[in-house]
């Protein structure tokens, strides 16, 4: 009996202690109450600043972009300032699809080429808000287009533009962005001038118009050198090789790289040996259009100019040929491969 009553006081002591220590426990909350806080206070905590940088630059247009955008979820929006003035929003949907931002232009008008833009990008969400750091954004001199073959190409007379024919074939040229009356969308109000066409301003069909659709797009400014000095090169396929010459279609082979690469303003000497020097230097594996294949202990160079093809100026005998790029091991060794563009 005596133990009985010493079990059943020890029971009501460890009752007394429990009841105790669940009235003053945080721990007395639901779990289901304590998950629901800690994942509100995750979520709020989640809102990044975003890092911002510029991805592409044109004449008439910038291109951005969010580094961090995979530390964004939810029904996160970004909204962008150029200038100081708010311009656009981006939801978070729309960027993880393609994360570019582009921006043509602040709230009012049309970017012109080589001007300098303060940006930034402001997260927003659920009542959060969250800014990048201002970056400097600036257009380049001038924006390049694909011109596709087929593309339709205009004039500007006193009734506004007709068409005059098509391009023959693949091109890239500078243009300008203008309404389809003609006046420059550059500066202008995006609200009165629609940008609907560009003037191209060189090449094969300068002072024609395009109206702008699927048959032209921007490019980079590169693209645009490397296709002018790929194509100037192979128009000289057919000429004379002639010894020191330096001439269209009647040069040597270092004179014919040199002509190529004048053509953007660029002088790389009539010599092998300092075209050598030239660029950087890339392996075979790595080759692009407009690389320099130097060879022949520096006695010879070649221009690759892509579908496996390159050209030269042989000797007097061949003269100047397109051939297939495995045709420059005739000419081993292969000193270097160089880069100039």
């Amino acid at each position: 009996m005596e133990r009985m009553i010493i079990i059943n006081i020890k029971r009501k002591i460890i009752s007394f202690v429990c009841a105790a220590m669940m009235a003053v426990s945080p721990f007395a909350v639901s779990d289901s109450l304590y998950d629901i806080s800690l994942t509100a206070e995750a979520a709020s905590a989640s809102l990044v600043n975003p890092k911002l940088s510029v991805s592409y630059s044109f004449g008439n247009k910038l291109e951005l972009q969010i580094d961090n955008l995979s530390s964004f979820s939810g029904n996160t929006n970004f909204r962008v300032y150029i200038d100081g003035s708010y311009a656009k929003t981006y939801a978070l949907s729309t960027l993880k699809k393609s994360n570019q931002i582009n921006l043509i232009g602040n709230a009012k008008t049309y970017f012109k080429p080589s001007q300098a833009h303060r940006i930034k990008v402001v997260a927003a969400r659920d009542g959060k808000l969250a800014s990048s750091p201002v970056i400097t954004g600036k257009t380049d001199s001038a924006t390049y287009y694909n011109i596709y073959e087929g593309a339709v190409l205009y004039k500007l007379g006193s009734q506004g533009m007709y068409r005059t024919g098509r391009v023959s074939s693949y091109q890239i040229a500078p243009a300008v962005l203008c309404s389809t009356w003609g006046k420059p969308s550059a500066g202008d109000s995006i609200k009165t001038n629609n940008a609907g066409c560009a003037l191209i301003t060189g090449g094969k069909y300068k002072g024609y118009y395009l109206k702008v659709c699927s048959t032209m797009g921007r490019t980079s400014a590169r693209k645009y050198k490397v296709k002018t000095v790929v194509d100037y090169a192979a128009s000289m396929d057919g000429g004379r090789y002639v010894w020191g010459g330096a001439s269209y279609r009647a040069t040597d082979c270092s004179g014919l790289t040199m002509q190529a690469y004048a053509q953007v303003g660029m002088d790389i000497t009539h010599s092998v040996y300092i075209q050598a020097q030239k660029g950087r230097a890339v392996s075979m594996n790595d080759i692009q259009p407009g690389d320099l294949i130097i060879c022949r202990n520096y006695g010879h160079v070649a221009m690759y100019i892509g579908n496996n093809q390159i050209v030269h100026a042989m000797s007097t005998y061949y003269g100047i040929r397109i051939q297939p790029l495995n045709n420059i091991y005739y000419c081993s060794p292969i000193n270097s491969i160089r880069r100039i563009l």
